[in-house]
């Protein structure tokens, strides 16, 4: 007997809409910038010729541009391009602004990314016409708020994967509808790499098992994608066929971690790499004390500008909370690299957390960093971010911090945090 007979939550159609924000970073850019309308832009956090595109408009996305290109190619592709530098603080500002607009309606709202949020439907409106009103109504409030400027794609499913899928299927400005009756035609119409959550390793997996395409992994029995590949192999099983198993438990975060990018100017030493360091420390120690976290383990991940990859880890520590603490582990684990060319990308996690009412020592048994840390954070919260840092977080020369991920907080939760594909 097949498992899904067994299970007591049947999938839904249409109670799943996922929205994804279209060309986000170069749409919002657009929008603030006039003059940039109609135009192929790319968005990119270093404009040289030697950086990356992390975002492109649709105009640019006609010449094949997309993110990761780097800036010299996608200036070969479309001379024409306007290559501009990423605005976290309007990505941020519009973001609560869309996110707003999508809870006004009667859904379940819940952000995946800063650019993208799923809607479970309420039972009354679970329905094609159901969706099309609450679509319709979205769809309207971002064109009253940005006049056609930024705009969304739809997918409507019974689970928040195929309705992702759904919108990745048509845009811009796209609505496209998976229910079951449609699942056949849908799966034979893309291949295995165009599946959110299957790279490049899976699908290498995938090809050993003779699955080479998503209809055949369709048509795969229960038993024999749990027997290959396990637990994992039995959710795909389930998720194919419209099951809910992408639900977030609310919990707090395994981890938190934070990455930059220094390019265009990689540091080449301990001391240029210690201001990205202390700086970074600060912002992660803000962040764990507004979760009320403690963190009991510390990593610190390189990676070097011909991408070779170094980094260090104390798995387990006192309980620590506070920017003096997370300075000086995080230098400790600095000086136990050997940096000897140009640093491309640094990250910093800080793992085994727990919540924790009750302040911790640091760890050098000393409660006043912690207090002036958190002195510190009222401070900026009341007057702005950065307002006071530590002299140490300073260094001749601008260090921005001021980035935007893809999660939806900004935070990674990683199960295992000595993985170094997880810091980089």
């Amino acid at each position: 007997m097949n498992p899904e007979n067994l299970l007591k939550n049947q999938p839904i159609p249409y109670s799943t809409i996922f929205v994804d924000m279209n060309s986000f970073f170069a749409s919002v850019e657009q929008f603030y910038n006039p003059e940039l309308r109609g135009r192929p832009v790319g968005v990119s956090t270093a404009p040289s010729a030697g950086g990356s595109i992390v975002a492109a408009s649709v105009e640019a996305k006609k010449y094949g541009i997309k993110t990761g290109t780097k800036v010299a190619e996608a200036q070969a592709m479309c001379p024409d391009i306007v290559v501009v530098h990423d605005s976290p603080n309007s990505y941020r500002d519009i973001h609560r602004q869309i996110m707003a607009i999508l809870h006004t309606t009667p859904c379940y709202v819940r952000a995946k990314s800063i650019d993208e949020a799923y809607l479970k439907v309420p039972s009354y409106l679970q329905s094609k016409s159901g969706a099309i009103q609450l679509i319709a109504g979205i769809k309207q409030a971002l064109n009253d708020l940005y006049g056609g400027h930024i705009l969304c794609s739809a997918g409507v499913a019974s689970n928040i994967w195929l309705a992702k899928m759904g919108s990745n299927n048509q845009k811009p400005d796209g609505l496209v509808f998976l229910t079951k009756d449609r699942l056949a035609d849908f799966y034979k119409s893309i291949s295995l790499l165009d599946m959110t959550g299957i790279n490049f390793r899976m699908a290498r997996q995938l090809y050993n098992l003779n699955i080479q395409n998503p209809w055949q992994l369709y048509n795969a029995s229960w038993k024999f994608l749990r027997g290959k590949l396990g637990v994992n192999g039995g959710k795909w099983y389930l998720r194919l066929r419209g099951f809910e198993v992408d639900i977030e438990k609310i919990q707090a975060n395994k981890s938190i971690s934070h990455q930059v990018t220094t390019m265009p100017n990689p540091p080449k030493n301990n001391v240029e790499l210690t201001t990205y360091v202390n700086k970074i420390a600060v912002n992660l120690g803000g962040r764990l004390r507004r979760k009320e976290l403690s963190a009991a383990g510390i990593a610190l991940s390189i990676r070097f500008i011909d991408g070779s990859w170094q980094g260090d880890i104390f798995r387990r520590v006192a309980l620590f909370r506070s920017d003096k603490d997370i300075i000086a582990l995080s230098k400790m684990l600095l000086n136990k690299l050997f940096i000897d060319r140009p640093v491309r990308k640094l990250s910093i996690t800080l793992f085994n957390t727990s919540m924790s009412k009750q302040l911790p020592l640091d760890i050098f048994n000393d409660k006043k960093p912690l207090m002036l840390s958190y002195a510190i954070d009222e401070i900026n919260k009341k007057h702005g971010k950065n307002t006071i840092m530590p002299l140490r977080s300073f260094y001749a020369g601008h260090v921005d911090l001021n980035r935007v991920g893809f999660a939806g907080d900004l935070t990674r939760e990683f199960s295992n945090p000595t993985d170094k594909q997880h810091f980089l």
